[in-house]
């Protein structure tokens, strides 16, 4: 079985506890409005094209999708990820996100790594989501634990508890996105609502799991007394989560989004006392540690 890969990162501080190799997988059925891994939300390859780097030299205009077109015109969505543009790009202004893989290929680019792990890294398998590629994360965590590395898993809920179940025994921490309380205002920024979401955690609670909650907090979407209130009710629910990592929006998204031929996502980065400030209300309504 193979899946397909956007990217593998090592030494990575950001995904969990310890030193860490992140292995991020393609494809989520959210569409956030303020994603900061846009090239990670379609399943298949694409290309991305750096504009600082394209000199319209016309090379790639022969794209047999129609994705490429004069003066360095890019319409991602009809991008198929054939490589054909960054195969003939002289400035190296193309590349492709999204290369198959196997569980055993991925395992071998992570086993140099191991001896940074020690005993508090390992993998955190993040996307996307990967739960997109459920059958490919089971292999992929079974290898990765047979291996004596342990696996955490970066996830929104948004899937069936059938892809779910099976990995209890095999990731160590769920880092779990609670994104927007309500489920309405939910379906408006990210394409569908909560309750899938909602009900994956609270099962996932239910069997013990180690979670941490992990809430983006996005300017003029989810910044509300509401929103705040309604993280602090779940965990009031669910006792057992032991802590909130608290994710300001940033505005590296859209560099990306640039190089996909999209739109800017049209926030803006919040100053550090409006980070500071969103932190004291958390921790004021949380029973838990909340961390930046």
């Amino acid at each position: 079985m193979n899946g397909i890969i956007g990217d593998i990162i090592s030494m990575s501080v950001n995904d969990g506890p310890g030193i860490r190799t992140s292995v991020y997988l393609k494809g989520c059925p959210l569409r956030c409005a303020w994603c900061h891994n846009p090239e990670m939300q379609r399943p298949h390859p694409q290309a991305m094209v750096l504009p600082s780097r394209c000199t319209h030299c016309g090379s790639c205009q022969n794209c047999p999708s129609g994705a490429r077109g004069k003066a360095g015109v890019y319409d991602s969505s009809r991008c198929t990820g054939c490589g054909l543009c960054a195969s003939v790009c002289p400035s190296e202004a193309c590349r492709v996100i999204g290369t198959s893989m196997s569980a055993g290929d991925v395992l071998r680019r992570v086993l140099p790594d191991k001896p940074f792990f020690r005993r508090r890294g390992g993998v955190t398998i993040s996307g996307g989501e990967p739960l997109f590629q459920a059958d490919f994360v089971l292999e992929l965590a079974g290898l990765l634990s047979e291996n004596g590395i342990g696996v955490m898993l970066e996830t929104c809920g948004c899937a069936p508890w059938e892809a779910i179940e099976p990995l209890l025994p095999l990731i160590d921490c769920f880092l779990y996105d609670w994104k927007i309380t309500d489920p309405e205002v939910h379906r408006k920024w990210t394409g569908t609502d909560n309750r899938l979401i909602r009900e994956n955690l609270k099962t996932l609670h239910g069997c013990g799991a180690n979670i941490v909650l992990r809430c983006p907090v996005i300017p003029g979407v989810n910044d509300t007394p509401s929103h705040f209130e309604g993280i602090a009710r779940l965990l009031r629910d669910l006792p057992d989560i032991r802590r909130v990592d608290l994710l300001p929006y940033h505005a590296l998204g859209n560099d990306k989004r640039t190089q996909l031929g999209l739109a800017r996502d049209g926030f803006h980065s919040p100053s550090e006392e409006t980070v500071l400030s969103w932190h004291r209300q958390l921790s004021v309504l949380c029973p838990v540690p909340v961390f930046l």
